[in-house]
């Protein structure tokens, strides 16, 4: 299989290329693989959709390295190849689709060529594609916010400053939406998802029953609504509850469908994975098993703590409760000790009080050979790996006070690995355990 890594040529996304290629170096010889760095907007759809032509019958892999709009556009340029696989590494920004995906860790290398192929069904938007979430009105009113927030240089929380500013210019769309010729509203209404993915925004979960690969679109329509009753139900959207707690189901308009219409007298914008598209008119099509793409290996167990406070026996007795754990008990010990330094750690110094959270999991890989221990916060940032290992033949009056901990892990297992990534410490410890 050749690989094609496709990344955004951006000044400011240089740190993509930079891990990588360690990533790759670290792999080690025989990858089969190039490097594309994209030129501007809609040059990965170009690029991807030139080179399926070029080559109908060769077996590639075009792995999307980015966020969103990477993906879109490498799918964008997919949809009607064959012999074509599509792979992620998520860099930087949220990348909502794959929230579809809990228990795979979409930003290993290793793991991801490890990984098995599904088929996932793409919707077509007119002439373009999506296949996560299409969002009409209050929210591709926030996309547009969002952005300009963005583009301004204030990426934190840039959506949440979307939806404050939507509150007052989008809860009143003059939008129409048709699901397989069923109308479900007539002039107005507050927002519209059509999905084939679960979450938007980062944080909404706006199609709690979708999937990927049911050849069907999650249609949910928000009627208007006064503010009060807006602000009230706007966590129950967030959390996903909206089709189930009484005063939303109310508000909003449920339906499956394979055909979706949406009218508007006036240009409008909605949004495609996050990427804004403009027109009057919308056809919107599910293509069921459009494209194959590489979930990598999976992560066997995963849990957040929130908060952490007092919660280290806890933490600790989850990660030792894996089905992943060796039954040789003397592995067993050096890895609880490996894993009671490095929670420990976390919960004492990442977070004032300790009130915020911690996410751990295990993972086998494929051969059962090896285990790998994942702890990510988002605390102070932090690695532990910087601190040079004490000189153990010194007294303990004479060594540096602090260190022994992590040298401990170090000597316990066979591979300690650290980042800080898009706000959060993540430390990964691996142990042969056949």
């Amino acid at each position: 299989m050749h690989y094609i890594f496709i990344i955004n040529g951006r000044e400011d996304k240089a740190f993509i290329e930079e891990d990588l290629t360690r990533q790759i170096r670290e792999y080690g010889p025989g990858l089969d693989y190039e490097i594309y760095k994209t030129r501007g907007v809609g040059d990965g759809t170009r690029f991807v959709r030139i080179y399926c032509d070029l080559h109908p019958a060769a077996k590639v892999c075009f792995v999307a390295c980015g966020g969103s709009g990477t993906m879109n556009e490498v799918v964008s340029g997919m949809v009607g190849s064959t012999g074509k696989t599509l792979a992620i590494l998520a860099y930087g920004e949220t990348n909502d689709f794959l929230k579809c995906f809990p228990d795979r860790d979409f930003t290993s290398l290793s793991r991801m060529l490890n990984g098995s192929v599904r088929e996932i069904d793409v919707m077509k938007v007119n002439d373009s594609y999506s296949i996560n979430v299409i969002n009409i009105g209050f929210d591709a009113v926030v996309a547009s916010i969002g952005y300009r927030y963005m583009e301004a240089g204030h990426t934190k929380n840039a959506y949440r400053w979307g939806v404050f500013g939507a509150i007052f210019a989008g809860r009143n769309n003059r939008i129409r939406v048709v699901a397989d010729g069923e109308k479900l509203n007539r002039r107005r209404m507050l927002l519209c998802t059509v999905s084939n993915g679960r979450v938007c925004g980062g944080e909404f979960i706006c199609a709690p029953r979708a999937e990927v690969d049911d050849g069907w679109m999650e249609v949910c329509l928000a009627r208007r609504m006064l503010l009060v009753n807006f602000l009230r139900i706007i966590k129950i959207y967030r959390d996903g509850r909206h089709l189930d707690v009484p005063f939303a189901q109310r508000r909003f308009r449920y339906r499956r469908a394979k055909h979706v219409e949406v009218f508007s007298h006036d240009m409008i914008n909605i949004a495609l994975d996050g990427e804004l598209y403009g027109s009057r008119h919308f056809d919107i099509d599910i293509i069921p098993k459009e494209i194959h793409l590489i979930l990598p290996s999976i992560v066997t167990m995963k849990k957040r703590f929130e908060p952490i406070i007092d919660k280290c026996g806890e933490i600790i007795d989850y990660l030792m409760s894996s089905p992943d754990m060796p039954k040789d008990e003397g592995l067993q010990f050096k890895i609880r000790l490996s894993i009671e330094e490095a929670v420990e750690n976390v919960v004492r110094y990442a977070y004032e009080g300790g009130m915020g959270w911690i996410e751990v999991g295990t993972e086998l890989d494929p051969e059962g050979v090896m285990l790998t221990i994942l702890l990510k916060d988002a605390g102070v940032p932090f690695n532990p790996l910087e601190k040079a290992d004490p000189d153990i033949t010194l007294s303990a009056e004479d060594r540096e006070i602090g260190g022994l901990g992590i040298f401990l892990c170090k000597q316990l297992m066979d591979h300690i690995e650290y980042k800080y990534e898009d706000g959060c410490n993540i430390l990964t410890m691996s142990k042969k355990i056949a």
